[in-house]
């Protein structure tokens, strides 16, 4: 067995935990996990945990009645992304959707 062999995987290892441990950080929390007093709405204090969400609190807060509310929420993490606004499901039978 090559002494280079327990390197590389010891590396390979670290690698990926530090890989993890970034892409933990960089994902959305849930709304729930934001609203720590869970009242359905994240004040500007709660959106502290995500600093993105603090940063952008105000364009965020698209009603501006100083909350954040499930709504506001999804839309600001969705932001940038494709989301269809309404999905057609077909009537069974009727001719596939081109």
């Amino acid at each position: 067995m090559s002494p280079k062999l327990p390197i590389l995987f010891i590396f390979s290892l670290l690698i990926l935990a530090t890989t993890a441990q970034a892409q933990q950080e960089s994902e959305a929390m849930l709304f729930e996990d934001i609203d720590s007093n869970h009242d359905g709405a994240i004040t500007r204090e709660e959106a502290k945990v995500r600093k993105d969400l603090a940063r952008d609190f105000d364009e965020a807060d698209t009603n501006g009645n100083g909350s954040v509310s499930v709504d506001e929420y999804t839309t600001y993490h969705n932001k940038g992304q494709l989301v269809p606004e309404e999905v057609e499901i077909p009537e069974p039978g009727a001719a596939p959707i081109r």
